[in-house]
């Protein structure tokens, strides 16, 4: 007989992936035919809507988003600004 525990401790999560369907030597002979056409040069991606990521790729993404949100926001206090003086010339001069 054992000590009653009065606090239940939580289990060990396990992590057990069996994959569907794998089948080796389909994706051998995609590596071979990859790297034929890569010496060939005939590089065609397997996807073409698919782009590639490179190198300081994400940090000019960030300045273009910085660059329209800037352009954005300066065009919305434009809008702003000729609502408000449009009010005040109604309000002053009518």
């Amino acid at each position: 007989m054992g000590i009653p525990r009065f606090i239940k401790l939580p289990d060990y999560k396990r992590f057990n992936y069996t994959p569907r369907y794998w089948d080796p030597e389909k994706e051998e002979r995609e590596n071979r035919t990859r790297m034929i056409k890569h010496e060939m040069g005939i590089d065609m991606p397997s996807d073409p809507l698919r782009t590639t990521i490179k190198r300081g790729s994400f940090r000019q993404a960030r300045q273009n988003a910085k660059v329209k949100a800037g352009r954005s926001s300066n065009i919305r206090l434009l809008i702003i600004l000729a609502v408000l003086f449009l009010i005040a010339y109604l309000i002053f001069f009518r």
